[in-house]
Order: C-alpha cells, then structure tokens, then sequence
C-alpha cells in the first residue's frame, strides 16, 4: 500500500499504564485539522484501541503511527501479539465493533515483531454526502 511507504505524520513509542488512551488521544489530536466528525471519530477509535491494548497488558510497550493525507486517515497500533490481539478481544472493550461501525477498513495483522492493528477512515469534500 503506497501510503504505509510514506513517513507517517505521527509515530512514537508508548509504555502501556492507565494514562496511555490519553496520551494516544492527545499526540493523535495534535496531527491534524480534520473536520469536527473525524477528529471525533478517530480519536474515539484510537482510544478504545488503545484502552483495549492497556488493559490486555499493562506491562507492556506499543507503536502508535498516523498518516493524515488529503484523502484517508491512516491509524496503526502496533505491539507484542498478546498484546493487541487479547486488546481487540477484550470483553470490556467493543473495539471490533467499533471499527466495524465507524471504518470505512480496519485489519488485524501478524508481522514479525508481533501484530497490527491498523484502520482507515476515507476523508470526504466538504459538500460531500457520504453513501
């Protein structure tokens, strides 16, 4: 994907503790100027995937990278596979059927140091009516 080629706008390593979503939350916000429902959106998502990987593992580091071009929002959390997989999976957490609801394609991946989970949101013309 020719995106994920390009330096991301954010990326930067965070130790997992109940102040993590809020960090995440607060270093996301500062990417961009996307509309209102974006932002919204996007940093709910990051939040909850990142609630998800803190409290699978409180122990624990994880890579947070944010590619914000003029078409699509680019999120991906990345970390030990226990990690993000028992975050995604959680059942205090409704991660997956966030992503579902509010990505337009989110994936959970294996790579070599361990797993990614990765989301998309498509940015839209101001004047443009989804469907």
């Amino acid at each position: 994907m020719p995106l994920v080629a390009n330096r991301p706008d954010l990326a930067v390593a965070l130790p997992l503790n109940p102040f993590t979503p809020r960090a995440a939350r607060h270093h996301v916000a500062q990417v961009d100027r996307p509309s209102p429902d974006l932002r919204d959106t996007v940093l709910l998502l990051v939040s909850d995937v990142v609630t998800g990987a803190v409290e699978a593992s409180a122990d624990d580091t994880i890579a947070l990278r944010v590619w914000m071009p003029s078409d699509v929002v680019r999120v991906e959390v990345e970390g030990r596979s226990e990690t993000i997989e028992r975050g995604l999976r959680h059942p205090q957490t409704y991660v997956s059927l966030l992503l579902d609801e509010l990505a337009d394609r989110w994936q959970l991946e294996h790579t070599d140091a361990g797993a990614r989970i990765w989301f998309e949101i498509d940015r839209h013309p101001a004047g443009h009516s989804g469907g």
